[in-house]
């Protein structure tokens, strides 16, 4: 099985962004008990784990929400995951509202720059950065080794970016009729999954080739228009699950016939997705109650859930 840098199989502990409380905190996954807590610069929303496992580069965004960035930031604090601490911020160059983070097997942490239309290519050690222009705003972003290539999803746009990984430049575009919203590529590269934001779709594309697969319509919640969506596949490619916000709904796949096999009535506004080691549980993110589930992803049966700081947004396990 290939090992995806920015999927990779859970561990013993959760770290989730908590962004309207301006708050990364810290749970025991086997309890769910919270372990500890940290003050942010400013509101935080992704995370990804360093290649060492020891630390976490989260995107602080800033005030607002996508089109309405009322204070954007330009940091992305790597937080230190035994200390419980942020160890030191790398500056974006502006105020960009840095908000999607992913590492390359290179080790270079790609981030969306939402302001600048732009996605950015950082090297963690020196903090240099390049800006890679999209076209529009860049919101989150995906990353096939197997095709060299990164996607920006551009949130208000009928468009996925994509970026050639070693020229960093972009070479094309994946087309989404109904704007681009969350995505997500299998650990092994080779297939690229894109939600919609209009319409409850689910778009399949070959990485390689950019081509078109399958569209598939997600059933549950009321299908409602114009809403965050988020997908995610689990670190053993065996299921796809997908959010969306304000439905309050899950909805979970078999990966390998893409049958929707579940589906999740959740607290509201779910979010991000994390994944236990044994590859059957899965974590999520509620925003608007502030709860995080763990669920079972092979029957969509909620198994516990707990209580976080305001506006639980993202969540990995290490």
């Amino acid at each position: 099985m290939t090992i995806d840098p920015n999927n990779r199989p859970g561990g013993p502990h959760l770290v989730v962004t908590c962004k309207t409380a301006n708050k990364v905190q810290f749970f025991d996954a086997a309890t769910l008990e919270r372990t500890g807590e940290i003050e942010m610069p400013a509101s935080t929303h992704e995370m990804v784990l360093s290649g060492d496992g020891r630390s976490v580069y989260a995107s602080v965004y800033g005030g607002g929400i996508f089109g309405r960035n009322t204070n954007p930031d330009r940091r992305i604090a790597l937080v230190d995951l035994e200390a419980k601490a942020v160890a030191r911020v790398i500056d974006a160059g502006a105020a960009v509202a840095p908000h999607g983070v992913m590492f390359d097997r290179d080790g270079v942490l790609w981030c969306t720059a939402e302001l600048a239309d732009a996605v950015l290519a950082i090297d963690p050690a020196s903090g240099s950065v390049e800006s890679i222009d999209t076209g529009k705003a860049a919101h989150w972003l995906a990353i096939s080794h197997a095709a060299n290539k990164v996607f920006a999803s551009c949130k208000t746009s009928d468009f996925v970016a994509v970026i050639d990984r070693a020229a960093r430049k972009v070479t094309g575009r994946l087309p989404i009729p109904d704007l681009a919203e969350g995505l997500c590529v299998t650990p092994d590269g080779g297939t690229v999954y894109v939600c919609a934001h209009r319409t409850p779709t689910l778009y399949v594309f070959d990485a390689a080739s950019g081509t078109l697969r399958r569209t598939i319509t997600i059933m549950g919640g009321e299908g409602r228009p114009n809403q965050l969506k988020r997908v995610r596949v689990s670190p053993d490619s065996r299921f796809v699950c997908v959010s969306s916000l304000l439905d309050n709904h899950v909805a979970i796949f078999a990966a390998d016939s893409m049958k929707q096999i579940a589906s999740i009535a959740t607290p509201k506004a779910p979010m991000g997705f994390g994944f236990a080691p044994a590859g059957r549980h899965a974590y999520l993110c509620c925003h608007d109650d502030a709860v995080m589930l763990e669920f079972d992803m092979a029957t969509g049966g909620i198994l516990r859930q707990c209580a976080t700081a305001s506006g639980c947004e993202y969540v990995v396990a290490y």
